[in-house]
């Protein structure tokens, strides 16, 4: 099969943007034998500034379990389980500055809390993991996000948003879990007790009092919906005023172990990628004409903001590992460090439940579970994939970092993503078409494909082929 071939095969294929996760995906990570500590081998560099990803647990309380499309690690909520996933979540951080004392002071740009629901956490809990980070981190310049459901940031007279608030750091965001406004299919999500519009609007408005931003997650192509209720949704998310809106196609396939993906009626009513795509480009040009810039594979943001200092900072910065390395705590956190210099870097993940995280965190003091060790090769697939999630790769970058430019090893499946109409290359850079940014998974998965193939060869056959990249 040529590389063509192979676009075309990956490009029929539903579209997930998992970019979000970076190469390698889980399954190609080797498992970490118990007390693993990834950073010892490894000669930091304190010059690179942080972001912070914080699972505080992996617990939800959709009536539905995982809203019956979510594929991230949740649990069944429960109040002790979760008091003592958080606890030892803060304990992980105080301990990152002893193993690692050039991590104690880095600068942090940006801060995410998110799940699980982050913000089923209480407000005592955030506090103290808020402290923990200000104690090992350097925070004063970074931007802090809370994810969540709706009406939870409305309990306690706000007592969340309270939290953020007295956290020292230069900017404050909210970022909900919206799905849908369309209260049936919140109903069959078991989502329609976190928040109708009313709710929404209260909590924006009070996101926007104290100063903060406020984000909306969107799923489109809903099993059976047209295309005119997903603009639907984009229209009101753009009404209520949030500061972005971030857009995600929506996949069911059998071999997801999902509620809704085990329903062969709603799996039928999926949209055809095609039509999907179409729903796609719609989306993107409503919001465009709205007034909202692209920043990201998945998120828009207002141009008013986008400007400003008060713009959505912890996304683009994840997809930038030339600049920075990223560091995650909690349940399912992941990792990327690159040495100083730059010839190495190393990737790994904590125990996916909070049962196996405490466990581990208890008797070990670490919780990782699965590492990769990056070949000189592996390296550069990891820029160019992070980068094509922030819509472009920057050619002289690139070049800084390796002394090449990306067509030096990429030169073919460069080729054959301009061919099909997902790319387009200039002296400067090479950027996604906007139908290129909903293919986005098939066309990282085809620079990756020889190298995956290589991997799996030479270790055992872990399912890699149903996930992308893989």
């Amino acid at each position: 099969m040529t590389l063509r071939d192979e676009l075309r095969r990956r490009m029929a294929l539903p579209q997930r943007h998992r970019l979000l996760q970076g190469y390698p995906m889980a399954p190609l990570m080797q498992p970490a034998a118990r007390g693993t500590d990834p950073l010892a081998a490894l000669d930091l560099d304190p010059a690179r500034p942080l972001i912070v990803g914080v699972l505080p647990h992996t617990f939800c309380n959709p009536k539905v379990r995982g809203c019956g499309f979510c594929t991230f690690p949740h649990e069944k909520f429960g109040h002790e389980p979760m008091r003592r996933t958080v606890r030892e979540v803060a304990r992980e951080i105080e301990a990152i500055a002893a193993r690692a004392p050039s991590l104690r002071g880095r600068r942090v740009e940006a801060v995410y809390f998110g799940g699980g629901t982050a913000n089923l956490t209480p407000p005592a809990e955030l506090e103290r993991l808020c402290r923990v980070l200000a104690s090992t981190f350097d925070l004063a310049d970074s931007e802090l996000t809370l994810e969540g459901v709706p009406s939870y940031f409305l309990l306690r007279e706000e007592a969340l948003l309270d939290v953020l608030e007295r956290t020292g750091v230069r900017h404050r965001r909210i970022s909900m879990g919206i799905q849908t406004f369309d209260h049936e299919w919140l109903r069959r999500m078991g989502r329609d007790a976190f928040g109708d519009r009313a709710e929404v609007e209260s909590v924006v408005r009070a996101a926007h009092r104290r100063g903060m931003t406020a984000s909306a997650d969107l799923l489109f192509n809903l099993p059976g919906a047209p295309r005119a209720h997903a603009l639907a949704d984009v229209r009101t998310a753009m009404e209520l005023g949030f500061d972005q809106i971030c857009t995600y196609n929506l996949v069911l396939r059998p071999e997801l172990d999902t509620v809704w993906a085990r329903d062969q009626a709603l799996v039928r009513a999926m949209p055809s990628t095609t039509t999907a795509a179409a729903t796609w480009l719609a989306v993107r040009e409503f919001l465009l004409a709205g007034g909202y810039v692209q920043t990201t594979l998945t998120n828009f943001e207002r141009a008013d903001v986008a400007e400003t200092s008060r713009r959505f900072v912890y996304e683009r910065a994840s997809f930038s590992p030339a600049r920075r390395d990223a560091i995650g705590f909690g349940p399912g956190a992941i990792s990327t460090f690159t040495s100083r210099d730059r010839q190495r870097a190393t990737k790994w993940m904590n125990a996916g439940t909070s049962e196996v995280f405490v466990e581990r965190m208890v008797e070990l003091g670490t919780a990782v579970a699965g590492t990769f060790d990056y070949s000189a090769l592996d390296l550069r697939l990891l820029h160019l994939t992070r980068n094509l999630a922030r819509l472009a790769i920057d050619n002289a970058e690139y070049e800084a970092f390796f002394g090449e430019t990306p067509l030096a090893g990429f030169a073919v499946p460069f080729e054959a993503l301009e061919e099909a109409g997902l790319v387009r290359r200039d002296s400067r850079t090479i950027e996604l078409t906007p139908l290129g940014m909903f293919y986005a998974d098939a066309a990282a998965g085809l620079l990756a494909h020889h190298r995956v193939a290589e991997i799996r060869r030479a270790g055992d056959e872990n399912q890699s082929t149903r996930h992308h990249m893989g």
